[in-house]
């Protein structure tokens, strides 16, 4: 027998009935947090201020050279292509080094005359590289630095895979927690430094990179509470919800002309044909999303703006199939260090969309969408040429 559907007024009565399932969220929503007053949590500038003070080890935070060796060991271990010397990079007096914000439009700049080594990072955390931006600035280094070491570092949310793969080293926000975290654990500081970098930790972690804790905290509420809280967003009308709807209807649209496969209760997520022929659904639901799906196309909401992602699920993959991720990853990104260790994996990314204009909104979402999903088959159809050319 059956469970009795429950009335809409029934599920929002259980819900409130249950409202201690939201204290789970209170270590993300309930701590004071400098950045959040400050409101320059996802300001990039901001960020490239704080991370050029944590590498300067001539800086007053106490961490001394930790953190920028830390990062530099973390660049060597990921360097499968013999770019670096191990005992050259980390031998290296760090104290000689200077940093610089701006630099040449290069957002944070370590030079040291002793060491004739350049360190350039470029930090995308709300957009994506663009007009050449990589090559201009190795040019630029190429010219003022010619007898120097050069380290060039393309800073981003997933790790990114730049233009330039040849020049530029991939460095994710997650990298720099994790070492920031382990640097923190380990040496002393006075208190209101330990606190900053403490929130500035909390603040990466919640709106940066993707925290899985809290993604399954949100997933579990959801999952109890379906109805009641489908129920509060369907009737709480603002700009994201706005959006949100808009890109649905589009996808819905794009299923019916057979562009795309979706449907409505997916949300932002979709998939294609070609892409399923290539990686089959598993025939349970044990994937990395606790479904059948082994990729995902879908839309990163930040705001007022999204992009699209291509990204991969790894657990629970039949080796053929893991087979068939690892060819299309040596194409999109194949640089990626992650053969098969993973859960989720990113190998492609759309431009950024601003659809902030609340004049025509609809229209505007809808233009956006039909581009990024454009996009997104553009690609699909590349990688599917390469991949008969290689089988040929």
């Amino acid at each position: 027998m059956g469970r009795k559907e429950l009335t809409n007024e029934e599920a929002l009565q259980n819900f409130l009935l249950d409202i201690g399932c939201l204290d789970e969220l209170l270590p993300w929503t309930g701590k004071f947090n400098l950045f959040d007053v400050l409101k320059i949590t996802r300001a990039e500038i901001r960020h490239s201020n704080m991370l050029g003070w944590l590498l300067n080890p001539n800086e007053n935070h106490g961490l001394g050279d930790t953190f920028l060796r830390g990062i530099l060991q973390r660049l060597v271990e990921n360097d499968s292509d013999g770019r670096y010397d191990v005992f050259n990079v980390l031998l290296m007096d760090l104290y000689s080094f200077s940093v610089m914000r701006e630099w040449k439009n290069i957002d944070i700049l370590l030079t040291s005359s002793d060491e004739k080594t350049v360190i350039a990072i470029e930090n995308k955390v709300g957009s994506h590289e663009h007009s050449n931006q990589l090559n201009r600035y190795r040019e630029i280094l190429e010219q003022e630095y010619p007898e120097y070491s050069r380290l060039c570092v393309f800073l981003t949310p997933d790790g990114e895979t730049p233009s330039d793969v040849e020049n530029w080293d991939i460095l994710s926000y997650n990298d720099v927690v994790e070492v920031l975290e382990e640097v923190n654990a380990r040496i002393k500081i006075l208190p209101d430094v330990d606190l900053m970098i403490k929130n500035y930790i909390d603040i990466v972690r919640r709106d940066i990179v993707e925290d899985q804790q809290l993604i399954d905290i949100c997933n579990k509420i959801y999952n109890k509470h379906k109805k009641a809280l489908d129920l509060i967003f369907e009737n709480r009308k603002d700009g994201k919800t706005q959006v949100s709807d808009a890109i649905r209807d589009t996808l819905c649209s794009l299923a019916d002309e057979g562009k795309i496969i979706y449907d409505d209760s997916w949300g932002n997520n979709f998939r294609t044909e070609s892409m399923d022929n290539y990686l089959p659904l598993l025939d349970e639901p044990i994937s990395s999303w606790g479904s059948t799906n082994i990729y995902s196309y879908w839309f990163n909401m930040r705001g007022d703006r999204f992009y699209g992602i291509f990204e991969l699920a790894g657990r629970n993959v039949p080796q053929d199939s893991m087979d068939k991720m690892q060819a299309i990853t040596d194409i999109l990104k194949p640089n990626d260090k992650r053969k098969s260790d993973f859960t989720y994996k990113r190998i492609f990314t759309t431009k950024w969309y601003d659809v902030s204009d609340e004049e025509g909104i609809n229209k505007i979402v809808e233009e956006a969408v039909r581009s990024a999903v454009g996009d997104i088959l553009e690609m699909e159809k590349k990688v599917f040429s390469q991949l008969n050319q290689k089988q040929g």
